[in-house]
């Protein structure tokens, strides 16, 4: 009898997502979230979201990065500082703080405990637990752990301390380090607790040559430490400012921290943000730049990626110190093509608690293709809203632009056992043989993941299995004979879920091939999702294969 399992979604999560403002007495927001042709509608689903203060906005992007699936270096970071540095905003603005505080802890301690378990024994640490030090990632976990610490954490002295004598020792061994990434380490140091003035010295010196994104991580510097030469860096980084009547941002198509090309305008604005409301709190670019932040959440209710949504929160926390919206008093209208779908009145009452308003609405409230958002507000104050729309998709996906390229396919074998003899008798010994036909419970098939393209940084790649098929973790307990060039330990880090394999590159140049074991538990006819590949922090690059279908029997 052929197993009977629920129905899961189908194809590769994608997504389509607005955001935007809405301030005077009245007015109203059109929006379109259209769903691609060729998807399958039951998958299709759309969540709106208004809030009255740019508090609402921080806490919903809070949920994003502490529901992440993923563990690296980075994302446990921004996974639980920005939650120490908003519930400390929010209790000294006196702002109701939702949030189940018992589980706070438990993810600090438990974010905490992995990031001690992930550093290195020269005392810096990596994308992940196993591959090499890299200066930014360590800069990030030695900046958190000092905030962690002034926030009340424990946090394990010999941990800080190695981070630390790691920076000290990265800025002495690369002379020719990115000025960017030099005005971090010294950020971070200074975070931490150590102010040395000839590391500032050395920073303020190349300030010339850096970006926006590193005038603004010198000058925070140089504000912790009390530094008169904080006002002159805001001033500079000022006349960087690209401003009109509404809104204000600092552009930028280079990530130089992480090293690769990337809007990474949204993080360079929110350290200006964040460096401005200490320096000039009254500047008036302050209010328009959160304003063109918040309008930017590409992703909806967050930004680009985990390491850009946390920047981005600590920018507007800072703002929302000096800002204090609490003056909304209007009305929020939600309709989706011509229907009312939510009604909401904002109070100030409501900016004290960060309260957001939510509407998830599923397949029969939705057209098929074009759905038409309207925003409608009556009232005084400012309303902030988002909308995103999910489906998933089979279609195949390649990336290619005038520099680079990204793709990926994959393969299933059958494992078939024989006999061989050796030094101490006769042993099992596998060959490989290309998946044809139906397969039965109890064959193992091996999957080969495929990845060309050019160079790239921080690669994730995620194939779903078969819903009647389980992982074999120990895949060297199996001989195979003629083993391949391909079957080798090439990446850094690879984790098997309850429904997929996820697999981590930090450095990948041309192509690379990986592959895993499955076991055939149950019989029946399963559908394989697309396998996908994407560079973690540059999210609208993506490639996926052909979706499969499995017969077991």
């Amino acid at each position: 009898m052929e197993l009977t399992l629920p129905v899961v979604p189908f194809g590769v999560k994608l997504a389509e997502a607005k955001a935007g403002s809405i301030s005077g007495s009245s007015g109203q927001a059109d929006e379109t979230i259209a769903f691609p042709a060729g998807t399958e509608p039951s998958s299709h689903s759309l969540d709106v979201s208004v809030t009255p203060s740019v508090a609402g906005t921080i806490l919903s992007a809070l949920q994003y990065l502490t529901t992440y699936p993923y563990g690296c270096t980075e994302q446990t970071m921004s996974s639980f500082l920005p939650n120490i540095i908003v519930a400390k905003t929010l209790a000294d603005l006196h702002i109701e703080y939702k949030g189940d505080k018992t589980e706070l802890e438990k993810k600090i301690r438990a974010g905490l405990d992995r990031l001690y378990d992930y550093q290195h024994e020269d005392g810096g640490w990596g994308w992940w637990k196993d591959d090499e030090s890299q200066v930014f990632m360590t800069a990030y976990v030695v900046s958190g752990l000092g905030q962690a610490k002034s926030g009340g954490y424990d946090v394990k002295p010999d941990a800080l301390q190695n981070g630390q004598t790691f920076l000290q020792g990265a800025l002495k061994k690369y002379q020719k380090m990115r000025p960017d990434l030099q005005a971090y380490v010294v950020y971070a140091l200074v975070q931490s607790g150590i102010a040395d003035s000839g590391q500032l010295n050395s920073a303020f010196e190349k300030r010339g040559k850096m970006s926006a994104q590193g005038l603004a991580l010198l000058g925070l510097a140089l504000q912790t430490t009390n530094d008169n030469r904080a006002g002159e860096v805001a001033d500079a980084l000022e006349k960087l400012t690209k401003v009109d009547d509404a809104q204000a941002y600092w552009p930028s198509q280079y990530d130089y921290l992480m090293e690769f090309e990337f809007d990474d305008g949204p993080e360079t604005t929110a350290l200006a943000v964040k460096l401005i409301s200490q320096v000039h709190p009254q500047s008036p670019l302050l209010p328009k730049a959160a304003l063109w932040l918040v309008d930017h959440r590409d992703d909806g209710y967050y930004w680009f990626s985990t390491k850009q949504t946390a920047m981005v929160i600590f920018g507007l926390t800072e703002y929302l110190k000096t800002s204090h919206e609490l003056d909304a008093d209007f009305t929020a209208d939600v309709l989706v093509n011509g229907k009312p779908v939510l009604t909401r009145k904002f109070t100030r009452a409501d900016t004290m608690t960060a309260a957001a308003a939510v509407i998830h609405l599923t397949p029969d409230q939705l057209a098929a293709g074009e759905n038409k958002i309207q925003v409608r507000k009556s009232g005084g104050g400012r309303l902030y809203y988002s909308a995103r729309g999910e489906y998933y998709s089979t279609e195949k996906k390649l990336f290619q632009s005038n520099k680079l390229s990204l793709n990926i396919t994959r393969d299933y074998y059958r494992l078939v056992p024989g006999t061989e003899k050796g030094s101490e008798g006769e042993k099992i010994v596998y060959h490989l043989d290309p998946l044809s036909g139906t397969l039965a419970p109890g064959d193992v098939v091996a999957v080969r993941l495929t990845v060309g393209g050019g160079e790239w940084r921080y690669l994730m790649i995620e194939d779903p299995i078969p819903a009647g098929a389980e992982f074999l973790e120990r895949d060297d307990l199996y001989e195979i004979k003629d083993r391949p060039d391909w079957w080798g330990y090439w990446f850094s880090r690879r984790e098997f879920h309850d429904d997929r394999a996820a697999i981590f590159q930090t450095w990948f140049n041309q192509r690379q091939t990986y592959f895993y074991l499955m076991k055939i538990v149950n019989p029946g006819r399963f559908r394989v999702s697309p396998a996908l590949v994407e560079p973690m922090y540059q999210p609208s690059v993506l490639s996926t294969t052909d979706a499969l279908t499995v017969e077991v029997k």
